[in-house]
């Protein structure tokens, strides 16, 4: 069985996968995927990085994203302005995930992907 940090290292790589993946679906015109996609390169390396530290958050959304901010932003490890980002990009991606009346443009899709990378970014620095 692996350990917490390989696990952690599958969850980054997953991360990094999802980053790719919205990047490509931005150049293809496919806004609403891309922004879900910038939303769970964000959603997966936080993951990783909860698993590395022992953190249990479980699989919900709202876990995750509440465990992160109680643990990492509200404990001064990480800038609170990544755990409003992750808050924030939850809520794009639920509303290109669900509202079937709502189509993103490319800069609003260009803005999470932009967030995503950063997200994606600062966390595989503190993961390393």
């Amino acid at each position: 069985m692996a350990d917490k940090r390989d696990e952690g290292r599958y969850w980054l790589a997953r991360a990094n996968n999802a980053l790719s993946a919205s990047e490509a679906l931005v150049s293809e015109e496919l806004f609403d995927d891309a922004i879900s996609r910038a939303y769970y390169a964000m959603f997966y390396a936080t993951k990783a990085l909860l698993i590395r530290d022992g953190v249990a958050a479980g699989s919900k959304h709202s876990a995750v994203v509440a465990a992160f901010g109680r643990e990492y932003a509200k404990t001064g490890k990480i800038e609170p302005r990544y755990h409003q980002m992750l808050i924030e990009d939850f809520e794009w991606r639920q509303k290109a995930d669900y509202d079937v009346f709502w189509h993103a443009d490319r800069d609003t899709a260009r803005g999470r992907v932009a967030d995503a990378r950063e997200f994606v970014s600062k966390i595989s620095k503190i993961f390393i």
